[in-house]
């Protein structure tokens, strides 16, 4: 029950990521190396978010779902990490954005200063 509750928990921000790379790609903000590198990072921390207790409970010989070993402190700080993850990975996209607009508008002046 409580790691169903981590996945219920984890899952709308991990969605929320893929979103977000998607459109931005779509829109054209991102490149096709920035859109695969971020789509492989979060695909491997689905991978193990989702993967990870399981194989441990088959390692261990348990149930694979069995989760009395896992604390309300296990799930908050998991999903705080995560989300800590997405917000990192959206100001690192920002700061690309803010440094590409940056650059254009720096070679824009530059080509109307030589201009004059």
């Amino acid at each position: 029950m409580r790691y169903i509750l981590l996945i219920i928990l984890n899952a709308p921000i991990v969605l929320l990521a893929f979103m977000n790379i998607i459109t931005q790609y779509k829109l054209k903000k991102n490149t096709r190396d920035q859109f695969r590198r971020q789509i492989i990072v979060w695909i491997t921390i689905t991978l193990v978010l989702f993967c990870s207790f399981p194989i441990y409970n088959l390692i261990s010989g348990r149930p694979i779902f069995q989760s009395d070993d896992f604390s309300a402190f296990d799930i908050i700080q998991t999903t705080v990490i995560v989300y800590l993850i997405y917000l990192a990975n959206h100001q690192h996209q920002r700061l690309e954005l803010q440094e590409k607009r940056y650059r254009d508008l720096h070679q824009k002046l530059s080509i109307k200063l030589s201009k004059k």
